[in-house]
């Protein structure tokens, strides 16, 4: 069974179109509400409650959109609210998110640094690259997380965060011109394939 018809079918209140996709889109939904969150275990309740949501709520869904930006946005909006609820998110040190005119200009060349290198799997790597993240604004690791940990393209990113996809492209290039200005203040040395 396709998506479409996993979708028609549980428009038609056939819960088995449910299972199609938690298959399918069970490992984004944790990934993302993960990556809010910043504990995994939280993050699969919320993509549980997410996809109980749709079963719910998939009335609502155009059938001329797609399904992943309408379901991830309601696994984004869920583990905002349920962090916010918490009082889990921590403010950002002002220091530590570094605003648009603080970031020192970087050659467009070297603005790509994100794309172009890959970090190796190391634990050191990887605990590194998370605490880099972890200094970004929201809306600069969303959508980081949403281009390269999901792979969406930016038109996806924009209709997940239901934002235009000029806003998409300058966090993105503000997030990547963030994490190198971290890179270099840190003095990390993240060892690259």
């Amino acid at each position: 069974m396709n998506e479409q018809e996993a979708i028609a079918q549980l428009k038609a209140g056939d819960v088995r179109g449910l299972e199609v996709l938690v298959r399918k889109y069970q490992l984004d939904a944790v990934r993302i509400a993960n990556s809010i969150t910043d504990d995994w275990g939280w993050a699969e309740e919320l993509a549980q409650e997410a996809f109980l949501r749709v079963y719910r709520c998939i009335d609502q869904f155009d059938d001329t959109r797609p399904f992943r930006a309408w379901f991830l946005r309601i696994v984004m909006n869920d583990a905002l609210k349920a962090v916010t609820r918490q009082n889990r998110l921590l403010p950002f040190d002002s220091t530590d998110d570094l605003s648009d005119s603080q970031v020192a200009p970087v050659p467009e060349a070297d603005a790509l640094w994100f794309e172009q290198e890959e970090f190796s799997d190391t634990h050191d790597d990887a605990a590194a690259l998370q605490e880099i993240l972890d200094h970004l604004s929201l809306e600069h690791r969303a959508v980081l997380e949403l281009k390269y940990y999901l792979d969406m393209t930016d038109q996806e990113i924009a209709e997940t965060l239901s934002i235009p996809i000029g806003t998409v492209k300058s966090r993105l290039h503000l997030a990547k011109l963030n994490c190198r200005s971290w890179l270099k203040r840190e003095d990390y040395s993240l060892a690259c394939r």
